[in-house]
């Protein structure tokens, strides 16, 4: 997936697309440029919220190795509050409230905080 138009769209909370992202919905967006369409939970402005319904509905999640095109949940302070998308086995794409917009880093910056890989299998 060619990740360069996404790097630099704002961050904001329920950004579905294309002006701006909240984390889900940039990995909504990756996922759907590679024929993969997930589903939307409705609770785009809470983020924790999403991460939760990602638990709920963990049938229609497979974990996955790190690889391209795997989702990486992540923990931010207590919470699994966070979702990237991998771009290769050591980058993933994301964007947070802290991030200044869609961005790329190493997923080594963020090993700490990394629940799991999965890939969208639905139901």
């Amino acid at each position: 997936m060619d990740a360069d138009a996404l790097i630099g769209v704002p961050f904001a909370y329920g950004g579905r697309g294309p002006d701006q992202y909240d984390c889900y919905g940039l990995v909504m967006e990756c996922s759907r440029r590679c024929g993969i369409t997930l589903p939307d939970f409705g609770f785009a402005d809470n983020q924790a919220l999403v991460a939760s319904m990602m638990g709920v509905t963990m049938p229609q999640w497979q974990d996955t190795p790190c690889a391209p095109g795997a989702i990486v949940l992540l923990r931010v302070g207590k919470w699994v509050s966070h979702v990237g998308y991998m771009l290769d086995a050591d980058r993933m794409i994301h964007t947070w409230d802290k991030s200044g917009g869609v961005t790329v880093q190493r997923i080594e910056d963020w090993k700490q905080r990394i629940v799991g890989f999965y890939k969208y299998v639905g139901n």
